[in-house]
């Protein structure tokens, strides 16, 4: 199964990582970019582990109890849509993925 970020997700990712590297220390950036990877990877062996979000065809995966993961499953593709800070406006988040 191949996977491929979006737009949105690529940036979202950057944001995530530079909002957790003002906020704490690079070397936790950079184990939260490992936790990522290991999420990423464990998405390749089973594609329907995260479950779909509200009445959408986006599939959220908990990276970190404070960051979730949502992508967008296809038949021989995972596209990674979003890098989410859980404590962002919920109404926020539906918005964006509105607009994918």
């Amino acid at each position: 199964m191949r996977i491929v970020w979006t737009p949105l997700g690529l940036k979202s990712l950057d944001k995530t990582t530079n909002f957790i590297e003002e906020k704490w220390t690079e070397d936790i950036a950079d184990n939260f970019l490992d936790r990522l990877d290991e999420r990423i990877d464990q998405l390749k062996l089973n594609p329907e582990i995260g479950p779909t979000y509200e009445q959408t065809n986006y599939r959220k995966l908990v990276v970190h109890p404070l960051v979730t993961l949502f992508y967008e499953l296809e038949p021989d593709l995972i596209s990674l849509v979003l890098v989410w800070a859980n404590k962002q406006n919920p109404d926020e988040l539906k918005e964006k993925l509105k607009r994918m």
